[in-house]
């Protein structure tokens, strides 16, 4: 569980998840914020759309590969994985609670989960041959995940 974390954590370093996320992190409600506030509810109800959207679409790209790791083991880690997400996000916002930080610290993490689950959905897609449904430039920006994706899912013999 702790690799799988850290990974995850690495992953978001390498595609700039915690940059965009604390980028995006500026707006003066961020800041100002006392309590939970609609802008919270609609974030975590974009990050679950987006989790359940790379789940889908995940899935079936599963179904299409040759490579079988379609255990009961990986699915678990799955949920486990998209529940640690959520109680990090969560903690975020105890944190600003307990720092009085408005909601920066909710914001960077759930805007970084958002941008990197997001990333992963653009290059499942894109695997799955579903790029003519969508602008290009989409892809370009998820060109290093792409490829990972491919390598996964569709493993070449020269390895």
């Amino acid at each position: 569980m702790r690799d799988t974390l850290l990974e995850q954590f690495n992953k978001m370093i390498h595609d700039k998840s915690f940059l965009i996320g604390s980028a995006l992190a500026i707006p003066v409600w961020i800041l100002n914020a006392k309590g939970w506030g609609e802008v919270h509810s609609w974030l975590i109800i974009l990050l679950t759309l987006i989790i359940i959207a790379e789940w889908i679409v995940g899935s079936r790209l599963a179904k299409l590969s040759d490579v079988k790791n379609k255990t009961s083991e990986v699915a678990i880690d799955a949920v486990i994985r998209d529940g640690v997400i959520y109680i990090i996000v969560m903690s975020g916002w105890v944190a600003d609670q307990l720092f009085k930080s408005g909601s920066l610290i909710f914001a960077i993490l759930i805007l970084a989960f958002i941008y990197h689950n997001l990333y992963s959905l653009t290059a499942n897609l894109y695997v799955l041959g579903w790029d003519k449904h969508f602008p290009m430039w989409l892809f370009k920006w998820a060109e290093n995940e792409i490829k990972v994706k491919k390598e996964k899912y569709f493993p070449t013999k020269n390895n």
